[in-house]
């Protein structure tokens, strides 16, 4: 099994545990202190007392993975020509800037509606159900971004850094990134950037598909 295979076994794994988490957080409470019992005829569900609060950490692994691909596409551009990707791919590497933070304004805004909905109309069998195909769009988005960014990029052990401030619900700033090295490998520099493209098109269907309150299966 090559390092390839490991790295996305892997991150497979971590996605699998947080959609169990985060669908866990809409039927059970993981904070007491922080969610209230609601009666829906002959069970219980869970909804936050302070919502304002509880988002922020909801999406925090979400937006985690938009800043980090947001910092390795710049690093990619500030290094283009070290890397000698070609005027093509600097090109596309500006338009992904732009089109991503679009992407994740829409898509992170759909998620806080869809979050503020449950909340408040916790015994709506319907809105609960979106909401659980909610994070889990939200889940595959962080699988693809992980696939595009471990192809290009090494973590190092020195920690994480502070995101530059970004314009998503919430403010993404809050959201920390690892430190790592981006590879000289102009070939997967380019193929990645290529990949990333497809991500955003495949995200653009789907956030239009949000807007009408369905996801596509």
């Amino acid at each position: 099994m090559n390092q390839k295979n490991i790295i996305t076994g892997i991150v497979i794994i971590v996605v699998a545990v947080i959609i169990f988490f985060i669908v866990k957080q809409v039927t059970s409470p993981g904070m007491p202190d922080e969610q209230e019992g609601v009666t829906c005829g002959t069970k219980t569900v869970y909804r936050y007392k302070y919502p304002s609060r509880a988002f922020p950490i909801i999406a925090n692994d979400y937006n985690a993975e938009v800043n980090f691909a947001t910092d390795v596409l710049n690093k990619i551009l500030d290094s283009a020509g070290a890397l000698n990707i070609g005027i093509d791919i600097k090109n596309k590497v500006v338009e992904l800037q732009e089109k991503l933070n679009q992407d994740n304004i829409k898509f992170s805004t759909g998620m806080r509606n869809y979050f503020f909905s449950v909340n408040s109309d916790p015994c709506n069998d319907t809105l609960r159900l979106r909401y659980a195909m909610f994070t889990e769009e939200m889940s595959r988005r962080m699988l693809e971004l992980r696939s595009v960014t471990a192809q290009v990029t090494t973590i190092t052990n020195k920690g994480t850094k502070e995101a530059e401030p970004g314009e998503g619900v919430d403010s993404l700033a809050s959201a920390k990134i690892p430190d790592y090295k981006l590879s000289k490998d102009t070939l997967s520099i380019k193929s990645s950037i290529l990949k990333l493209t497809d991500v955003v098109k495949k995200n653009e269907k789907i956030n239009s598909a949000i807007i009408n309150r369905r996801l596509p299966k």
